[in-house]
């Protein structure tokens, strides 16, 4: 396996080399240190260049790293993956703090990293500022601090036991946002309640009400990304990250001639043409971040359900 030494060289270069290519809007560099669900979901930013003359998002820089690096044990086997906890550059004492997963294909490959997200971590002191860092994203995100990462090896093991029960949370989450408006449930006896889980189905609900109540929407959420390391948390409880391509259709209900999407938002750019649709499909991508403990529900620590990065649209035009 990768020795923290070399695994804090594939970070700080990460690091480095992601601000620098974003800095520049160039994907092709972007390409050589992302892989997976996150470099989609970069890809569909860059794109949008095309459409907007601005691109930003991942030009961040971090410190203070802590990793979380499985035994030879735990990965015989490729892919192998180690994960990231972090602070933003100049905000180090802030609660914000940042999980990235790296994956490895093949012996002698690149490391190159396949998910990020943000939990509201430890405070760096006594009297730490909350996660302001993350004021200016739309992320929905638990104000409880995570449990540290456990970084010592435990029975020849630093991951979670109970790995493959914790990303049943990945499918059971999915399932749980995959509903036609307004026909959500709140309630579900695999997760707290919160604004991660009820108020994001309320939030899809409310799309029904929207237009005089005269579209239809359906949501669906496809896991993607594969597998992730599942981090074991002091305490016991299992750390997992879920990546998702979330599916939105809309569709006239009878009676409704067309509908439209606001002037100038990435959806109606993306359509392009006509302003007037009968049917309309977006993907999304979106990750969320779930603890789950060895008994009883499971708490979504962080989804970015509102603030998802637009992957593609296509419609049907009046």
């Amino acid at each position: 396996m990768i020795s923290v030494a070399d695994a804090e060289k594939v970070f700080n270069n990460y690091g480095w080399a992601n601000s620098v290519a974003e800095g520049k809007a160039d994907f092709a560099a972007i390409s050589r240190i992302q892989t997976g669900a996150l470099l989609q979901e970069t890809k569909a930013r860059h794109e949008r260049k095309n459409l907007h003359a601005i691109v930003t998002g991942g030009d961040t820089d971090f410190a203070r790293p802590v990793f979380v690096i499985p035994t030879e044990r735990e990965q015989p086997r490729y892919p192998r993956s180690f994960v990231v906890f972090s602070k933003a550059h100049y905000f180090e004492e802030d609660r914000a703090t940042a999980v990235h997963h790296f994956v490895q294909d093949g012996p002698g490959g690149a490391w190159k990293a396949a998910a990020a997200s943000w939990v509201f971590g430890a405070p760096v002191k006594a009297d730490a500022p909350p996660a302001r860092f993350l004021e200016r994203k739309e992320l929905l995100m638990r104000e409880k601090e995570i449990a540290a990462p456990s970084t010592e090896v435990v029975a020849g093991a630093v991951l979670s036991s109970r790995a493959d029960e914790a990303r049943k949370a990945c499918g059971r989450y999915g399932d749980y946002l995959s509903f036609t408006a307004p026909h959500g449930e709140r309630e579900s006896e695999y997760f707290m309640p919160g604004s991660r889980t009820g108020g994001v189905v309320d939030a899809y609900n409310a799309k029904d009400a929207l237009v005089d109540g005269l579209v239809r929407d359906t949501f669906a959420y496809a896991p993607t990304g594969g597998d992730l390391p599942v981090v074991r948390l002091a305490g016991g409880a299992s750390l997992v990250t879920c990546t998702y391509v979330m599916s939105e259709h809309s569709e006239n209900k009878p009676g409704t001639r067309w509908f439209a999407f606001k002037k100038g938002s990435d959806v109606e750019r993306m359509l392009g043409g006509s302003r007037h649709w009968t049917v309309a499909d977006r993907n999304w991508a979106v990750t969320a971040v779930i603890e789950v403990p060895a008994r009883g529900a499971a708490d979504v620590v962080t989804v970015n359900s509102r603030g998802a990065e637009l992957l593609s649209a296509q419609g049907t035009p009046y």
